[in-house]
């Protein structure tokens, strides 16, 4: 190899080298998964058709970006830091994490189940961009309908919203929000038989096989003895390195929901940046279980007919009375519903939007049609926009457009001939010969609760 050879040889490695540690260590905005916030995208609006307006909207939407529900304090990462502290089996790293969970408990002590500066943006921005876009369905002030999980979050997120619909939770003459709709809204910690799957089912061995393919040997060791000695280390249990681990992942998600809130409590957001622990593989291993656990729990999963996603049948039924409802009786502008991450997983698939609804063949490639940031980022949403117009004759049709996160989206097997505008009869057919034929449901009246307390 001449000098030329081995200098261009020797360049071409400095290149591989410098992109693999950016790469590595530049991915600060990758990684986030359900944690994504929710930032609106540039998105096509189609036109709508000659004659038609929007008269009513059907929303759910996840809660926005938030606090921590749990103190820092009560978790299983701060109480082994503690005992190592004690021990004085900490390294430099350890002490480091230690003390900014220390200042991460100061800035969330007071603001545990709320939902951030950040959180109240992107729900009002929700709300500002659907007046502004669909602002005949509230020029006549009709009354918007609210029900929420009855949590601090799920409440706040609603009146988030409504700020920017210039709506309130007290608007005069409308009915009281709803805090008690469990069978729609919190479906899998009412029903008994979803309340066992999310403990034992078979969700978690997917999650499990994922991890024993995609973590690498030894990792639990490589990455634990950056904060607690060795001798330390060699007595924590399997089960508790793995806790520890998933605890702090969690912690440093809350981050990025947070940031407003640690620049005003005169914190820097690098003396809370615990994500700094992870490098960008590592980052992205954990983003995929989660996202896994989320799609094999609530998801379409490996069986889009199971019962988690079978969870949301009642939901269903109820977008669809209450768009029947209001072609009878027009005096509501919109339903609003503020819910978790699981049920809005669990409705997209069931609903069959695209890019939502299909099931994995493969368990280790399931990220190829399934992404976490695409479905559920936070302050996700599912809306369903009515349309009204006048037939030749004269006589009243209505069409829906169907949006996720602001998005328009095609539902799988529902036919149109001017997407993304669906005739609503057709809408009805398809989801009722559905729930006739696969979700076990006779009639739209049916026992809701009862099919939620029964679901197998």
């Amino acid at each position: 190899m001449n000098k030329k050879q081995l200098y261009l040889s020797l360049f071409s490695l400095l290149i591989f080298a410098n992109v693999t540690m950016a790469q590595e260590t530049d991915c600060s905005l990758e990684y986030w998964g359900s944690h994504t916030q929710y930032l609106p995208q540039n998105f096509t609006v189609t036109s709508t058709p000659p004659d038609y307006k929007p008269v009513f909207i059907n929303f759910i939407g996840r809660n926005g970006a938030e606090h921590l529900v749990k103190d820092i304090s009560t978790t299983f990462v701060f109480a082994l830091l503690q005992k190592a502290d004690s021990a004085h089996a900490l390294k430099v790293d350890g002490r480091k994490l230690r003390k900014m969970l220390l200042t991460l408990q100061t800035i969330e002590k007071d603001k545990l189940d709320r939902i951030s500066l950040s959180g109240a943006i992107e729900e009002k921005g929700i709300g500002t961009r659907m007046l502004a876009l669909y602002g005949n369905v509230f020029a006549q002030k009709k009354c918007v309908e609210v029900a929420a999980i009855n949590e601090d979050r799920m409440k706040q997120s609603a009146e988030a919203l409504l700020g920017g619909l210039r709506h309130t939770l007290d608007e005069p003459n409308c009915d009281k929000p709803s805090y008690n709709d469990d069978d729609n809204l919190n479906p899998f910690a009412t029903a008994p038989s979803l309340v066992e799957m999310m403990k034992t089912g078979d969700w978690k061995d997917n999650v499990d096989n994922i991890r024993d393919q995609k973590k690498p040997e030894n990792f639990n060791i490589r990455f634990l003895t950056r904060f607690f000695e060795q001798s330390f280390f060699d007595k924590i249990e399997e089960a508790d390195q793995n806790r520890f681990i998933t605890d702090l992942y969690k912690a440093s998600t809350v981050i990025n929901s947070i940031h407003r809130e640690i620049i005003n409590a005169g914190f820097t957001l690098e003396q809370l940046d615990i994500r700094s622990f992870f490098t960008c593989s590592e980052l992205a291993l954990f983003n995929t279980l989660n996202s896994a656990e989320e799609y094999y729990k609530a998801g379409p999963g490996g069986d889009h007919s199971g019962i988690q996603v079978r969870a949301t049948v009642p939901l269903l039924v109820n977008f669809i009375n209450t768009t029947d409802a209001y072609l009878i009786s027009p005096n509501v502008a919109a339903d609003i519903r503020i819910t978790n991450a699981e049920t809005l997983t669990s409705f997209a698939a069931l609903l069959g939007i695209k890019g939502a609804s299909k099931e994995s063949a493969d368990i280790f490639k399931f990220e190829k049609i399934w992404k976490s940031e695409e479905v559920i980022p936070l302050s996700a949403n599912i809306q369903f926009i009515l349309y009204k117009g006048q037939t030749p004759d004269n006589q009243r049709d209505y069409l829906i457009k169907f949006l996720l996160n602001e998005k328009e989206v095609a539902i799988e097997g529902l036919k149109t001939n001017n997407f993304p505008y669906y005739k609503w009869e057709d809408v009805k057919t398809f989801y009722t010969k559905k729930l006739n034929d696969e979700w076990d449901v006779e009639k739209l009246s049916d026992n809701m609760h009862n099919y939620l307390m029964n679901l197998k």
